[in-house]
């Protein structure tokens, strides 16, 4: 006999939150508006039946969106690192094992020359504009 734990409906909103601050906050700050709802019409990242996730598949959904949301944040930060470059590979390999779009490279983040000019959310260059 295998006992198996279902996910719970607030685990799926808070992957839908992850989601939605993908398209709402970062991915605006290195690509275009237009690219970034080209994305949302491809279906990047978007979950059919998460309510069918076992426990252990939406942890691991988690997991992963939360290690590449603080790894394309390092990027945002200038802190990013090339070793980075596996752990954002391993966790959209995670992503794609659950059948979740997500076809996007590390180099893709990286290959933004001016990402100040491309955000609404940059920062100012003046010290003084809050």
């Amino acid at each position: 006999m295998k006992i198996v734990t279902a996910s719970t409906p607030e685990q799926h909103e808070y992957v839908k939150e992850k989601i939605t601050y993908f398209f709402d906050s970062l991915f605006p700050f290195f690509f275009s508006e237009n690219y970034s709802q080209d994305l949302r019409s491809f279906g990047v990242l978007s979950i059919e039946d998460m309510e069918e996730y076992s426990l252990k598949e939406i942890l691991e959904v988690t997991a992963a969106l939360q290690t590449l949301q603080s790894l394309l944040e390092c990027i945002s930060d200038c802190t990013g690192d090339s070793k980075h470059s596996k752990q954002f590979d391993r966790n959209t390999k995670i992503l794609e094992k659950h059948s979740i779009y997500f076809p996007l490279r590390y180099d893709d983040f990286l290959s933004t020359t001016d990402k100040e000019a491309l955000s609404l959310m940059g920062k100012p260059e003046n010290h003084w504009i809050l």
